[in-house]
């Protein structure tokens, strides 16, 4: 995501929590492949490597579209973020919002599942960050990709209450 202001709407909150459930999908070995919509996927073509080859693929396009989730995921957890503050400060908002919005899920609630999705990443970062094992640009790179999203986990288990 650049430096514009992108609408959040629950559909672009869905894709990117239906994103980061296939990238916590990813086994050791396994290999992810992108359209020209930025859908991420499991390569699990007959001949991986050829169909990767064949539609112009590679690491570093898998790389840089799981960075832009994770971009996605970053600036959306911190506009709920703050959208929760601004709402708890002004009491009237806060009654017209839970007038207008019976049915929609709660900040809190969108926040806790970011939470839950994004642990779960760790484990795909993981597995793919074995698959290139003798890749260190790309393993660097995943590394780094761990790290942030580490953080805004930290971050998020900082200010939720979380009931298991």
């Amino acid at each position: 995501m650049k430096d514009e202001k992108k609408k959040i709407t629950d559909d672009m909150i869905n894709q990117v929590i239906y994103k980061l459930t296939i990238i916590s999908y990813i086994k050791q070995g396994e290999k992810l492949y992108c359209d020209d919509q930025s859908n991420i996927f499991i390569d699990n073509s007959y001949i991986p490597s050829l169909s990767r080859y064949m539609s112009n693929q590679s690491r570093i396009i898998a790389i840089k579209n799981i960075k832009d989730v994770i971009d996605d995921v970053i600036y959306i957890t911190d506009f709920v973020y703050r959208n929760e503050l601004s709402v708890k400060k002004n009491e009237k908002e806060k009654n017209d919002r839970q007038i207008k919005s019976f049915f929609k899920e709660s900040n809190e609630k969108i926040l806790k599942n970011f939470y839950i999705k994004m642990t779960c990443v760790l484990d795909g970062l993981n597995n793919l960050k074995l698959t290139y094992l003798n890749d260190n640009t790309i393993k660097t790179s995943i590394d780094l990709l761990i790290g942030r999203i580490q953080t805004r986990i930290n971050k998020l288990e900082s200010i939720l209450i979380i009931a298991v």
